[in-house]
């Protein structure tokens, strides 16, 4: 045990409320004391990539630490709360770094200081204290102080070390992450040093660290590059959607564009049927094939046309002066739907019509009709397009920007954090052959 004594520091609030200390450390054997995102730690000689215990690489370095700095003023940047390892229900020890630089000199480290506190409550349903004994008011035959056992102290020793390894660099808010080499200098990683940090790590690996770790995460690996690969493919897909809505493309562009790319029509349009023909007098321009082996029919026009009905001057028209109606483009189509879905459902029971059709079943196809633009829509243009909507049996209309934004929903899902491991989304064009270290 050692004692410290000298300030508390600046009142901290309670635990319970805003601005409580937030975040923790690990101690040495990896146990949990408390840490959160603030602050982590990970031991032993394994660096752990990625965001799940499987993906680990041999690596020389006995921990990996992660801090969130704040910076409060130009040349001061300062940890949360910290909490020391040993607290339980009633007692805890808490610690705040600051790292102060030379205001005239930024690349110059004036030192660490450090708050340290201890906080003692009645019972675990109290907030923890907020108030602080003021050193300068204790009598002057008072000591005070209070003790860390061997496992805070080490945890105190190694936060200062790593506050002097992050305090050589520039003093700003973000997270600094430090590798704890055995018998090695501390490395902190930052936004702007992970190309060379990779490179040094990577002259610590051997070819067999490389294939074990290769071979015992090719699946996982394979199932992340096939993912990403997707992914930038169908980002191009929707840039090209964006700029193609900026030109006056026809209806046969679109038909070729959404025909290449039907995944934007949602999970629910499995493919896309070869046999476009229901009978020998209609042709539909998408029948596509959706859940349980049913046919579903799309009908694509223009983001030109307009999708409610104008008057000579263009403004919108409104029936006797209050309801907006369907451009008579869109009329036509609704019609048309309406027709071929009728036309679909008498070939039900055609064993030769499902034959041609890949086995798919016209049993009550839903419609679907694409036309115009609502980027500039008001509320009274939404409402309208939700009451047409609902007035609409079997058949839905949308905008082209409405798909857009479809699509652009799908990509969000696709970068969403799942069980598997985090793809950093980086565009390739930003990539230096410098950057690549393997």
């Amino acid at each position: 045990m050692i004692s410290i004594s000298g300030d508390c520091g600046s009142p901290v609030p309670n635990c319970e409320g805003p601005g409580a200390p937030s975040a923790g450390f690990v101690n040495g054997n990896g146990t949990g004391i408390g840490a959160t995102s603030q602050v982590s730690t990970r031991t032993g000689n394994r660096l752990k990539i990625g965001g799940t215990p499987s993906y680990h690489m041999s690596m020389d370095f006995e921990q990996i630490r992660e801090y969130q700095i704040s910076q409060r003023a130009k040349n001061v940047a300062e940890t949360p709360w910290l909490i020391l390892p040993g607290e339980n229900k009633l007692v805890r020890r808490v610690i705040k770094l600051s790292l102060i630089k030379d205001a005239s000199n930024p690349a110059e480290l004036i030192g660490v200081h450090a708050e340290i506190l201890y906080q003692k409550r009645q019972n675990q349903s109290s907030p923890w204290p907020s108030k602080t004994v003021d050193l300068t008011k204790v009598p002057k035959d008072l000591g005070f102080k209070f003790s860390l056992n061997s496992a805070q102290t080490s945890e105190l020793a190694q936060a200062l070390q790593d506050a002097y390894s992050i305090g050589s660099g520039e003093i700003k808010s973000g997270k600094r992450t430090v590798l704890r080499g055995v018998s090695r200098e501390e490395v902190v990683v930052t936004p702007k040093n992970k190309a060379e940090v990779l490179r040094q790590l990577k002259n610590l690996l051997d070819q067999d660290d490389l294939n074990d770790w290769i071979g015992a995460n090719l699946q996982t690996l394979s199932a992340d590059l096939a993912t990403a690969r997707l992914f930038y493919d169908r980002k191009a897909c929707v840039e090209e959607f964006r700029s193609a809505l900026g030109r006056s493309e026809d209806e046969h562009f679109w038909q070729k564009f959404l025909k290449e790319n039907s995944w934007m029509f949602g999970s629910g349009c499995i493919e896309i049927l070869s046999e476009r023909r229901l009978d020998i007098h209609h042709e539909t321009d998408f029948p596509i094939r959706v859940e349980g082996g049913f046919m579903d029919i799309v009908e694509i026009k223009t983001p030109q046309l307009s999708f409610w009905a104008t008057t000579k001057s263009g403004d919108l028209y409104k029936y006797r002066g209050k309801y907006l109606i369907p451009h008579a483009e869109l009329q036509g189509a609704i019609a048309q739907t309406t027709k071929y879905i009728l036309q679909a459902e008498k070939q039900v029971d055609s064993e030769d019509y499902m034959r041609d059709h890949g086995g798919i079943k016209p049993l009550k196809p839903r419609g679907l009709i694409i036309q115009g633009r609502s980027s500039e829509w008001g509320g009274g243009e939404w409402e309208a397009f939700r009451l047409l909507n609902d007035e609409l049996h079997s058949i839905q209309v949308m905008t082209f920007d409405h798909l857009l934004q479809q699509a652009e929903r799908m990509l969000v899902v696709m970068k969403a954090p799942d069980g598997n491991p985090r793809l950093e989304i980086v565009d390739p064009s930003e990539i230096d052959d410098e950057d690549i270290p393997f």
